[in-house]
């Protein structure tokens, strides 16, 4: 289930369709979007906070995961093999969307 449609980010059309995915590190796919009236190209996480995040998402999730099972920051650092910079950013843009997250967690409950 989306959260929101698609639009494009700069014109907010919907005209616009799948083009192949690239690949982001290591080895998951991300798709990718062509506009057709602007011929121009946008990858699924334009204009989110996720935007030029080269480390797939679900990667990120394991490592937030762990941190908010308790695990610190240098040992989340050592399993998973990234920087603590890289975890504070995560920390830091994904922050913001602890509302909206939790919201759609209670909807979406069995």
């Amino acid at each position: 289930m989306a959260l929101s449609k698609r639009h494009w980010p700069d014109c907010h059309t919907t005209n616009f369709k799948a083009h192949p995915p690239y690949t982001v590190n290591p080895g998951e796919p991300r798709p990718l979007y062509h506009g057709q009236q602007c011929n121009a190209y946008f990858s699924e996480p334009k204009n989110t906070p996720l935007e030029g995040l080269k480390t797939p998402l679900s990667r990120i999730s394991l490592v937030l995961e762990a941190i908010n099972e308790g695990m610190g920051l240098k040992a989340a650092c050592r399993t998973f093999h990234v920087g603590k910079n890289s975890i504070k950013r995560w920390l830091s843009r994904l922050g913001k969307l602890k509302e909206t997250l939790l919201l759609y967690a209670f909807k979406n409950l069995r």
